[in-house]
């Protein structure tokens, strides 16, 4: 068994004819994905060599003629230049498009929006590239170009205005056909919706995921899962067939233990990044403090937590006494600094305690060590719950969770720093939190500044 590869990239499809294909529908009308997609494609190609022949004229008339006599160049509907995607992550829209272009014989031009959100970064990154072949392309007969533009509704905030009108115009000018890629609908993102066709991709059934599954497995020659073990890893995936995957292989090479099924899936998993891709990013990709500052702003798992998942896989990634010697210390400033952070409220010392805990871990790591793929392992968890918490901290989330039926990890991440701010705001609001969860003094405190 071949242990240096992520399964999600052993395994992902190379023609759409090997794919589980997931259902989706436009505008509320079940479609076949693949058929959809192969026409798009296909069309774009026929109606642009159309059209360009038709330009040819208007290029001649607008060379010899001055600015007051310039006639507008014919341009493909947006509708029949670009498409979207949109469905949960991990549901395969990526795997679609790279099956899709390889079956077609077509190279893949991937940029991820919420990389390169502003207007100048757009353009720079794809004007060159959807507007006309190079001269080498003509020389070497290269292959016709897919362009892929993933996670579009990265694209948010006021920093990043004029990014959605730049890319309706690049859709405008392409000579090559786009398909987009989004996690979920965005408001912001309207123009967009109304100018090209947007498929609805919903995740596989948990009879197809299954397949996949048993078809791994088999594959790599592995025994001993019941169809209830895999039901568990299914359910607690939701739909994440990625997800699925890089749990399936963690729990594979290593100790198979049935606490780790039970435990996969309560976790938070980033709309961006899943934890498990992203600790190995961390620990395997960056290669400079700005890196990993971008790769952890990029996720919205909870620092602390983020933290924990870092302390506890050090020493499945830095094998050399001296690095992982350094990389416990830079933890250790960062657990001294986070106490401060807790204890006097300090919020602007947050960024120090990113550097160190991540890009000061990661980059103790030897240029030399071990490439591939590493078994990601869970952080310790006590007997009080999933996280480390107290007592007092498990007996305030159940009062929370008889409140609100949330889970832990949401409890955690999301609401206790809420609930805190509004408790630190006045004495009032204390005492009436405290009151509608029915506190006792030691739960009230952890609501408290220290």
């Amino acid at each position: 068994m071949n242990n240096t590869k992520p399964w999600v990239e052993k395994y992902r499809p190379k023609s759409i004819r090997n794919m589980a294909l997931p259902s989706a529908k436009i505008k509320r009308h079940k479609v076949d994905l693949a058929e959809e997609l192969r026409k798009f494609i296909i069309n774009f190609f026929k109606e642009k060599q159309n059209l360009n022949e038709k330009n040819i004229p208007i290029k001649l008339h607008n060379r010899t003629h001055g600015k007051k006599e310039q006639k507008k160049k014919l341009s493909l509907a947006s509708e029949k230049s670009a498409v979207l995607l949109e469905g949960p992550p991990g549901v395969g829209k990526t795997s679609i498009v790279y099956a899709l272009a390889n079956d077609l014989d077509m190279d893949v031009i991937e940029t991820n929006a919420s990389d390169v959100r502003t207007k100048n970064a757009l353009q720079s990154k794809l004007s060159e590239t959807i507007k006309s072949k190079s001269i080498m392309d003509y020389i070497s007969k290269s292959k016709k170009k897919l362009i892929l533009i993933d996670e579009v509704d990265g694209i948010y905030g006021a920093s990043d205005r004029g990014a959605v009108p730049t890319i309706l115009s690049l859709i405008e000018d392409t000579q090559f056909p786009i398909i987009m890629c989004s996690n979920e609908y965005k408001q912001n993102l309207q123009s967009l919706y109304n100018k090209v066709s947007k498929y609805e991709i919903s995740p596989l059934s948990n009879e197809e995921m299954m397949k996949v599954l048993k078809s791994i497995l088999k594959n790599e020659n592995i025994t001993g899962f019941k169809d209830d073990d895999l039901i568990l890893l299914i359910e607690k995936n939701h739909g994440d067939l990625r997800g699925l995957i890089n749990d399936l292989q963690g729990i594979t090479q290593g100790q198979f233990d049935k606490k780790n099924l039970e435990l996969i899936g309560d976790l938070h998993r980033d709309s961006t990044e899943e934890i498990f891709g992203l600790i190995q990013d961390l620990f395997l990709k960056v290669s400079s403090l700005k890196e990993a500052k971008i790769l952890t702003s990029k996720s919205d798992v909870d620092y602390n937590f983020l933290y924990k998942w870092v302390n506890e896989n050090l020493p499945t990634f830095i094998k050399m006494k001296p690095a992982l010697s350094n990389a416990y210390e830079n933890l250790s400033i960062a657990d001294e600094i986070f106490g401060r952070i807790q204890k006097n409220q300090y919020w602007s010392l947050l960024p120090y305690f990113f550097d160190l805990f991540a890009g000061g871990v990661a980059l103790t790591r030897k240029k030399s060590s071990h490439q591939g793929f590493h078994r990601v392992s869970f952080p310790r968890y006590s007997t009080t719950g999933y996280f480390s918490l107290t007592a007092s901290e498990q007996s305030l989330a159940e009062k929370i969770k008889e409140k609100y039926d949330i889970s832990e990890v949401e409890i955690i991440q999301n609401f206790l720093p809420f609930i805190r701010m509004l408790c630190n705001y006045s004495r009032k609001q204390l005492k009436n939190v405290s009151d509608w969860l029915e506190l006792d003094a030691s739960e009230k405190k952890i609501l408290k500044k220290d």
